[in-house]
């Protein structure tokens, strides 16, 4: 895995072993950032679901101004650190080891421009993050929710075209494999 464009471009990052988390391909990623960039100055980040926080580590190489990093997986935060460290990047990076519930209490008065959600397959809880996002006013006016899940999944996840159709605009639909990705940008 590694970065793709901006002031870090080719710099490889490290991911997590195993099967707990599926990191991003670089194909999809690389859709993804040039849909809704491809630069990005001084904008912020909420990276919900981190893994390896390569989403946000994209993000600050390509101009963003700060990301916070959320995740509940200590190994993840080890390899989050390292990340950011290996890139020199602490002072834009704010990472918190904890679950995306309580992370989104906490953060409920802040706002962002970029939101990248990609929790675990099994969770199916795009929609209800979606929901409280735009409940507490979490995205800025023309930010980006980025979401990744189970290809095929919109209606059970209730993320279908016409379930935010008052807040936000599906910018684009992408399948990549087993994954599908949802960008939504705030009206």
């Amino acid at each position: 895995m590694r970065i793709i464009a901006g002031k870090h471009k080719s710099r490889v990052l490290k991911t997590l072993e195993g099967m707990n988390t599926r990191p991003m391909t670089d194909r999809m990623k690389e859709s993804i950032f040039n849909c809704i960039g491809p630069y990005f100055d001084d904008l912020t980040v909420l990276d919900l679901f981190g893994g390896s926080g390569a989403l946000s580590l994209e993000a600050i190489s390509r101009g963003c101004s700060h990301s916070i990093i959320v995740d509940n997986s200590r190994d993840a935060i080890r390899v989050i650190n390292e990340n950011v460290n290996s890139l020199k990047e602490n002072d834009k990076v704010s990472i918190f080891t904890s679950d995306y519930k309580l992370a989104l209490k906490k953060l409920a008065n802040e706002s962002f421009d970029i939101i990248f959600l990609d929790p675990p397959y099994r969770m199916n809880i795009v929609g209800e993050i979606v929901e409280y996002i735009l409940d507490n006013k979490m995205i800025n006016k023309d930010g980006y929710i980025i979401c990744q899940f189970v290809r095929g999944n919109l209606e059970k996840l209730g993320v279908t075209d016409e379930s935010f159709a008052n807040d936000l605009v599906v910018k684009k639909n992408y399948s990549f494999g087993n994954s599908e990705v949802l960008i939504y940008q705030k009206k």
